[in-house]
């Protein structure tokens, strides 16, 4: 009998092939629930990723947005309206006077074809010595 006793123990002492299977079973569950897990926290961080994307693009565009409103507001404005019309059309409101102010001078003396450069002296760096030689020696004002 103690030859039976010693020899259940030997077989209580093993686990049996249910057991292993079972501990196996675990492990692969286990290691697909850690899959599992991995990939959904990875999909998270994507979709968070895409929503500040979409949330810095919509604060752009809300900036745009507003910044074509105010021009929108400026253009349609009275004030604008009166600007253009004075500039393109000539308009001249009641107690207005009218000055104009040539945008390009012609920067060439129409009587004598001297050239002026940008502050109003005469520029005769493209003239002939003889001619320099005349306006130095006839004109009163040479420069």
């Amino acid at each position: 009998m103690l030859h039976k006793i010693h020899s259940m123990q030997i077989k209580n002492d093993q686990p049996s092939n249910f057991t292993n299977l079972l501990i196996i079973g675990l492990i692969i569950i286990s290691g697909y629930l850690l899959y599992s897990l991995t990939v959904a926290f990875y999909k998270s961080h994507q979709i968070d990723v895409y929503i500040q994307d979409f949330e810095s693009e919509n604060q752009r565009i809300e900036e745009e947005n507003k910044k074509l409103i105010e021009e929108f507001d400026y253009v349609t404005s009275e004030a604008y309206i009166d600007k253009i019309l004075k500039q393109d059309k000539g308009l001249i409101n009641p107690g207005e006077d009218l000055i104009v102010i040539a945008s390009n001078p012609t920067n060439q003396d129409d009587q004598t074809g001297v050239n002026f450069d940008e502050f109003g002296k005469r520029d005769i760096s493209k003239l002939s010595n003889l001619e320099k030689w005349r306006i130095f020696v006839f004109e009163e004002n040479p420069l």
